[in-house]
């Protein structure tokens, strides 16, 4: 968050972007669209609080997201799925309209933790 409590997304509703942070490789570079905002939520691994999270959808044919369900051992393949904007890389110009969107969230409540 800046020092005037907006919160700097590197993407916004219905961009393109990279995913250009991940704990898994195979995900990183992966082409999504930005498809809707899911707020301020806990994300594993990242323990500063809440962070801006989006639902995207992977736009290559054969191509999916990788995530791990610690709590139910277990790996999944998805082809929309939830990433959170510091692990994004925005490919279009931004018209800078969703910060402040952001900022009305209340934080989610936790869901199952994945690790993207």
């Amino acid at each position: 968050m800046s020092r005037n409590g907006h919160i700097h997304l590197r993407c916004e509703l219905g961009c393109i972007a990279m995913i250009a942070d991940s704990k898994f490789s195979i995900n990183k570079g992966i082409i999504v669209k930005v498809i809707e905002p899911m707020g301020l939520m806990h994300w594993p691994d990242i323990d500063w609080g809440v962070i801006p999270v989006w639902r995207v959808k992977v736009l290559a044919q054969g191509h999916t997201i990788c995530y791990h369900l610690p709590n139910k051992g277990e790996l999944r393949h998805e082809r929309v799925g939830l990433v959170p904007d510091r692990f994004l890389r925005c490919l279009t110009p931004l018209s800078g309209q969703m910060r402040f969107e952001f900022e009305d969230y209340e934080p989610e409540p936790d869901l199952d933790p994945m690790t993207l």
